[in-house]
């Protein structure tokens, strides 16, 4: 059983923005809950960004 996440983050200079691309993978024997906290995973990383981004100094991520 294998999972992977791998989140990828980038400054465009040109726009001025910041890009988030993300990329999971997974073996062909990877149970449901390792597929659930993949997706909570890469959920709360994301909401934490989202935070930082609007200034809000709550974090999420346990």
């Amino acid at each position: 059983m294998a999972a992977r996440l791998e989140i990828i983050i980038s400054f465009d200079e040109n726009l001025n923005k910041y890009q988030v691309e993300w990329i999971t993978g997974e073996s062909q024997d990877i149970t449901d809950e390792e597929k659930k906290i993949i997706a909570q995973l890469k959920n709360k990383l994301l909401a934490s960004m989202e935070n930082e981004l609007t200034g809000n100094n709550q974090h999420y991520l346990h």
